[in-house]
């Protein structure tokens, strides 16, 4: 399998230990099979979107985490999509404005 998926499964197996489920306890919440999420763990199996779904809704995170994605506030997300929409001729210099903010805000620290 990939090194994605691989890391996808190192990822829901620490969570699970964190939690301190077993992998009969997850299945039981997740209505996935405990061979299933094994294999999964191990990276053997590709999961499909269903799957992440109802694993990350198992573990009690949301499905970007578990794939690696940082989560965004309801104002990051806003605010990415008016950007999105803006002619790329604004988009540009605006993002490099930001990106020139974040680099000095992180400077101050």
């Amino acid at each position: 399998m990939s090194e994605e998926i691989e890391a996808l499964g190192r990822e829901i197996r620490r969570r699970r230990q964190a939690l301190g489920m077993t992998l009969p306890a997850l299945a039981e919440a997740t209505g996935i099979t405990p061979n299933y999420i094994g294999a999964i763990e191990l990276g053997r199996r590709d999961p499909g979107l269903s799957a992440v779904l109802k694993l990350a809704r198992g573990l009690r995170v949301t499905p970007g985490e578990l794939l690696g994605m940082p989560e965004l506030s309801p104002d990051a997300i806003e605010a990415a999509k008016l950007v999105s929409r803006l002619p790329a001729a604004v988009r540009a210099p605006l993002t490099k404005t930001l990106r020139a903010i974040a680099a000095w805000d992180g400077r101050r620290a």
